[in-house]
């Protein structure tokens, strides 16, 4: 058996949500598994970024402040103006809780009167005791804790909902004292040896009802005094570094991730066995949750906590490794057809050759203005038209190509700004006129890097002009590549297990992750053509990451609407992930286009692979009753931003109308005759032929191969597939649609996922042919 070679992952570069655009901005604000925090600060946000304030840790007025971040945590090293050391606090968004390393004493202040805790609950000798916190506790009065923690619960207080904090300790203090519930101190005697404080919110994420725990006051359920007992067994092994690892698994058709831990750990004057806890990303534990084959190895604790991204599962020991299933399209992309034999087909493809050779394309580029002579435009017409070229007639070919790659040859470093991360100092590249009416900004890089990558796939792979691989081979351009490629690395989220849209950590919307899964499966593609294999193997690994989160962002909606009911808009899908709340929950009647994204040809696969078909229709419903007139005058809602250059038509293509136009043809398997009779704008070149493939049966060609075009004859039911190359690979079909004949007769068939392979072997140019 082949041994798995390890590689390091995204830990390598990643700063993850403690990033930022410059090399030396890390944002002082984050949100972490279970709400948003500054150095000193803890709140929770509503959509409308309303905080609700959660109280302050109290450091001196004349402190000093030494800041740290890596990819999953962010240590804040306070000390007096003189230098003595006052507490260190570290904020992982690896555990529902942080961590504080004080001397002398723990101060905490519940800013806003009357919002502070209303009980406390302390574990005595004779049981869990609840007090008011202004009784404080007196070790000579009540005697020694019995076990290291102090819960707070806020049921009387002006907060609407409850969210207990829990205090886990590894010494015994020497006093605590509430005043006014507004401030607590907890005594740990002599400042000369520092004590640990965890704070934890050992519910996570949940708001609870303030008549449950009230009830508490009474009688503690033993379930709650159980969870109090785990949580703060587990705060003695606190984890918050990280380093993540791959091993690409050919035979089995996955990747492995292994994630090591390293931890604070704190031994406890109770002789309490610290419990260590791995996590498991809770985007990929929610994704296991909704049917996506997430496999890990060893006992998970399933469903500890809710965070905002997911469940907190976990299993003990200082790592984790589970297993992804690699893209079902690292290897094969939807094919372009050209329809012979159709009365409809023949009026689509005479429309797509009249848009295809105007060269006046209604496409966006780095914003909605476009200049086809910038390699930012050139390689958005290549990743999304290149592949209709195989549609019209050989001859006009020609002239479209010189149109798509008019900008190509300023596809160089002089075009792009680099940026390093902090602190790694990963360098990625941006195109210089993104954004470039509003200059520099932090967002969406994720889209156009991703963007950027799937053009310079397309263009190999269809415009197959044979000096391709050599302007790419160079040092140079394949540097920069490289550099597009690393803002998929640098701004990694453990817990999304995808990169943000915004620099700072601050959103991810799943409009741009639609472009960079794209990208990063097209990168992957155009390493294994260029000889790279492990480069190949890097994208191949985070395309899997980027997939899960698409997948559990379709199926899992109902985690939200079951944990957040107060926020749940809709069942359609997740759309938009945040620093420090909920993922947003898309409104049926958005029917949003950056859900569906612009011809994203491996989205639209796995959105009909996963069975998204019946989400599309039943979002259709009142999108149609909202907008009741998108088909016949769609320039009523398509509105431009009117900055310099800005094009209504360029808005209202690719915002509004033609990403459903796509979705309805490609996903959902709309009859699109009765949408031609009523579509008063003008159709693009994407959605031309992505009509045209509606017409024909979804055939998934492979991607390390020459392809030589897709012919569908409509009269004779038989589907003509051209390619070029050596040795084995395969053709794949939906299942619910295959051949009834094939010729030549494949050397093997194999169900895999929701496709049948028929494989060929190949050594030159070869045709088959399939009967349906």
């Amino acid at each position: 058996m082949k041994t798995l070679v390890w590689h390091e992952g995204v830990s390598r570069g990643s700063i993850g949500r403690f990033g930022g655009f410059r090399g030396d901005c890390i944002p002082y604000n984050n949100g972490y598994l279970h709400l948003s925090a500054t150095a000193t600060d803890l709140f929770l946000e509503e959509y409308d970024e309303r905080p609700h304030d959660l109280g302050h840790l109290l450091i001196p007025r004349d402190h000093r402040l030494k800041t740290d971040c890596t990819w999953t945590s962010a240590r804040y090293a306070f000390s007096h103006g003189d230098g003595r050391p006052c507490c260190t606090v570290t904020r992982s968004l690896l555990f529902p809780g942080f961590h504080h390393r004080v001397h002398g004493s723990f101060e905490y202040y519940w800013r806003l009167r009357g919002f502070g805790a209303a009980s406390m609950f302390l574990p005595l000798k004779q049981g869990i005791v609840h007090r008011e916190p202004v009784h404080g506790y007196d070790p000579k009065r009540d005697g020694p804790l019995a076990r290291p923690w102090i819960l707070f619960t806020f049921a009387e207080s002006a907060m609407p909902f409850d969210y207990p904090m829990l205090f886990a300790l590894d010494r015994q203090p020497t006093g605590l004292e509430v005043w006014s519930q507004e401030y607590l101190k907890i005594h740990f005697g002599d400042d000369r040896s520092a004590a640990t404080v965890v704070q934890i919110h050992p519910f996570g994420a949940s708001r609870l009802d303030k008549a449950e725990t009230a009830g508490w006051k009474k009688r503690m359920p033993i379930a709650v005094e159980r969870k109090m007992d785990f949580w703060a067994a587990a705060a003695m092994a606190y984890p918050h570094q990280c380093r993540e690892s791959f091993a690409i698994d050919e035979k089995r058709g996955t990747v492995r991730i292994r994630d090591e831990y390293r931890y604070l750990r704190s031994k406890n004057a109770w002789g309490v066995e610290p419990i260590t806890l791995a996590p498991l990303p809770p985007v990929l534990a929610n994704a296991r949750d909704c049917g996506h084959p997430v496999t890990v190895r060893g006992k998970l604790l399933e469903k500890l906590c809710p965070t905002f991204n997911g469940f907190y599962e976990a299993v003990r020991g200082e790592s984790v490794e589970y297993a992804l299933p690699l893209s079902r399209y690292r290897n094969h992309t939807l094919a372009p057809v050209a329809v012979k034999n159709h009365p409809l087909g023949t009026k689509l493809t005479r429309k797509l050759t009249g848009y295809l050779t105007s060269g006046q394309y209604l496409t966006f580029g780095g914003d909605d203005h476009y200049d086809p002579t910038t390699s930012i435009d050139s390689l958005h017409d290549l990743r999304i038209m290149a592949w209709a070229i195989w549609s019209i007639a050989p001859e006009k070919r020609a002239q479209v190509i010189k149109h798509l790659t008019r900008g190509l040859h300023n596809f160089a470093d002089h075009e792009f700004a680099d940026y390093p991360t902090a602190p790694q100092g990963l360098p990625w590249a941006r195109h210089r006129t993104v954004f470039d009416y509003l200059g520099e900004i932090d967002y969406d890089y994720e889209w156009y890097n991703g963007m950027h990558l799937a053009g310079l796939w397309s263009w190999a792979y269809f415009v197959q002009d044979p000096k391709t691989d050599q302007f790419l081979r160079g040092r140079r351009r394949w540097g920069l590549v490289q550099r597009l490629m690393n803002y998929m690395t640098a701004y990694n989220d453990w817990a999304l297990a995808a990169p943000w849209t915004c620099a700072r950590g601050e959103a991810m919307w799943l409009d741009g992750i639609n472009y960079a899964y794209e990208g990063i499966l097209g990168h992957a593609a155009l390493a294994r053509r260029l000889g790279k294999p492990a480069e190949a193997a890097y994208s191949d690994y985070l395309a899997a990451k980027t997939e899960s989160l698409l997948v559990r962002s379709w199926r899992d909606t109902r985690y939200i609407m079951e944990q957040f009911p107060h926020l749940a808009r809709g069942e359609a899908m997740q759309n938009g992930y945040f620093e420090g709340r909920p993922p947003r929950s898309e409104e049926e009647a958005d029917w949003s286009c950056g859900t569906y994204g612009y011809l994203v040809r491996d989205l639209t696969m796995l959105q009909a692979d996963i069975g998204a078909a019946g989400a599309v229709r039943h979002a259709r419903r009142p999108f149609r009753k909202a907008f009741p007139n998108w088909l016949t005058n769609p320039y009523s809602y398509g509105k431009a931003n009117n900055y310099p250059g800005s094009d209504v038509r360029r808005t209202v293509h690719h915002y509004f109308l033609d990403p459903r136009l796509i979705t309805l043809a490609l996903v959902a398997g709309d009859d699109i005759r009765p949408l031609m009779k009523e579509i008063k704008a003008s159709l693009t070149g994407p959605v031309l032929e992505s009509f045209l493939v509606s017409l024909a049966p979804r055939v998934l060609v492979p991607r390390d191969v020459r392809f030589g075009g897709v012919t569908w004859d409509h009269r004779r039911k038989t589907l003509t597939v051209n390619l070029d190359g050596q040795g084995r690979t395969s053709i794949a079909f939906p299942n619910d649609r295959l051949p009834r004949k094939v010729s030549p007769q494949p050397m093997k068939i194999e169900r895999r996922g929701g496709y049948h392979h028929y494989h060929v072997g190949l050594s030159g140019p070869t045709t088959m042919v399939f009967w349906f």
